[in-house]
């Protein structure tokens, strides 16, 4: 039921005023940092010739992503970067950025992990190169901590695939331009992360690398 007596009233409007105008305020904020936003996405390292960090498909990624790095910066204003902290795409891209940041000392470097520890199962050497690049990040983001992104029954560091899922909801949410290493398969946290975007309404740009054609590059935007 509308209570009239309280809408008439002066002073619960000029609250209600004062609080729309703090949410307006709030939300250009949010959308400006959002348009300065790019986040990746992409295939693990078993799609991209293994786990040598230096082999011939690797490497030939890392040098796409620098290439269309440095044109989201230049061409398009991007400063901020989030990346998932995963094995493969998700850490080349980190340092791909962290690299730039000595040309483009004003861009920021995030990882927007799913839940803690989730180097728990990899080797040493890989937990090793996962807490540097944490050490390294201009900011961490743990994304099961956030209330808007939390995983009912599950607790916190508790592997789960519905948290990655939101991760990557979290990354796309918060991003204007996707950066995907993408071979198309269906079946993937990538496919599911650009099927998110493209149900946002959000007007993503999505970078598309095609690893099975030498990383050739396709930009769309997801209406």
């Amino acid at each position: 039921m509308v209570d009239f007596k309280k809408l008439r009233d002066p002073e619960w409007r000029k609250e209600w005023e004062r609080e729309k105008k703090e949410r307006e305020k709030l939300y250009e904020e949010k959308e400006k940092l959002r348009k300065q936003t790019v986040c990746f996405t992409g295939h693990r390292p078993d799609k991209l010739g293994g786990y040598d960090e230096n082999n011939p498909v690797m490497v030939r990624m890392r040098q796409k992503l620098f290439e269309v790095i440095e044109t989201l910066i230049n061409q398009e204003g991007k400063t901020r970067f989030i990346s998932g902290g995963a094995l493969g795409t998700d850490q080349e891209a980190f340092w791909v950025v962290e690299a730039l940041k000595k040309e483009y000392p004003n861009i920021v470097n995030i990882v927007a992990t799913p839940f803690k520890n989730q180097d728990s199962v990899w080797s040493d050497t890989l937990k090793y190169r996962y807490q540097h690049m944490l050490e390294k990040a201009d900011e961490v983001v743990n994304v099961e901590e956030l209330d808007e992104y939390k995983v009912k029954g599950q607790t916190l560091g508790e592997f789960s695939k519905e948290k990655m899922k939101k991760r990557n909801e979290y990354m796309v949410d918060h991003s204007e331009a996707i950066v995907a290493v993408f071979d198309g398969s269906r079946k993937s946290g990538t496919a599911n992360c650009i099927t998110y975007a493209r149900n946002q309404y959000l007007g993503h740009q999505l970078w598309r690398l095609y690893p099975q054609v030498d990383f050739d590059l396709d930009i769309t935007y997801l209406a």
